[in-house]
């Protein structure tokens, strides 16, 4: 019953707090105005984000608050990760209200990462297929924050459609979710039913025709947090499994990766933004906004069955050798 609650209660939070930060955005104008890189029409509120974080926030202290013995000994590294996702949706909220420089907005999400890295969020080892080992080290630290700064940015860029982050988000959170509890970890499942639920209340008024966007704000600290989780979820005793943390994410990292080496080509930031996404090409093909979204949303979900269906593997081969 009280799993139940850590969901219901951030997503009806969500549910409710959208309505008042579209009305905050739309009357201090913080609205994403239609231009050559975008496909929505019309003026939509940004800064909505703000209610998936309020909401993950407030169901954190629920949890946290009827639950202090379990969270007792975890409680700061969870914390760190929440101080970081703040730092993240401020630096967010402030890029929906004026642009800012892409350098200082990056050296911001390096000092956010390094929080939860320092608080133990972080890939110590990573086990390659064939049961291969490779301890890192002290390059745990770097790897592990180019990993988080990675994955908040390939959020922050894929927000390009009508529900096509949050949906992926919730996949990200089902699958992570079913690994995290294969691997017995105790801890995680709460926290991620937390952010499912808050993503999901938010989500509701996300789908086309979207009347909010959750703008940077909400990209960039869902982002956070979703790179912290999967690094978490993929860990078994051996090591953090690669296979399992790229699957995840996988879609994400491709557009990202694509966008990238696309923009240093041409000799433009990688930052810079363009209609060249792969749902700007799905829609440029002839599916609509909404056959565009579900179409990655499809390909995430079958990424997320691959994970699960490798770390079951792996969780097998564990259990062979007790």
């Amino acid at each position: 019953m009280k799993y139940f609650l850590y969901l219901i209660i951030p997503l009806a939070t969500a549910w409710l707090l959208t309505p008042v930060f579209r009305r905050f955005a739309k009357n201090h104008h913080i609205v994403a105005r239609q231009n050559h890189r975008t496909v929505h029409q019309g003026e939509v509120a940004k800064l909505v984000g703000g209610a998936i974080f309020s909401a993950f926030i407030l169901g954190l202290i629920v949890t946290i608050y009827f639950d202090k013995a379990v969270w007792a000994d975890q409680l700061p590294a969870f914390l760190g990760l929440a101080i970081g996702a703040l730092i993240l949706f401020i630096v967010g909220a402030i890029d929906d209200r004026t642009d800012l420089n892409c350098n200082l907005k990056l050296f911001i999400e390096i000092i956010a990462a390094s929080l939860p890295v320092f608080w133990g969020w972080r890939i110590e080892s990573l086990v390659f297929p064939a049961s291969v080992n490779l301890q890192l080290g002290f390059l745990s630290y770097p790897l592990s924050i180019l990993w988080i700064v990675g994955i908040t940015n390939s959020f922050n860029m894929i927000d390009g459609l009508d529900g096509l982050a949050g949906g992926i988000a919730v996949v990200v959170l089902i699958s992570s979710l079913s690994i995290a509890m294969l691997f017995g970890n105790t801890l995680l499942p709460m926290f991620i039913l937390i952010l499912l639920g808050a993503t999901l209340g938010f989500l509701r008024y996300n789908i086309n025709p979207a009347s909010i966007f959750m703008g940077d704000s909400g990209s960039l600290s869902l982002g956070f947090l979703l790179a912290c989780i999967t690094i978490s979820a993929s860990t078994h005793v051996n090591g953090t499994s690669v296979l399992v943390l790229f699957l995840l994410l996988g879609l994400p990292l491709t557009d990202t990766t694509l966008a990238i080496i696309r923009r240093l080509r041409r000799g433009i930031h990688p930052f810079h933004a363009d209609r060249e996404h792969i749902h700007h090409r799905l829609v440029n093909l002839g599916l609509s906004h909404s056959g565009a979204a579900t179409t990655m949303v499809g390909f995430s979900l079958v990424l997320g069955l691959m994970a699960y269906l490798v770390a079951h593997g792996i969780y097998m081969d564990l259990q062979l050798l007790k």
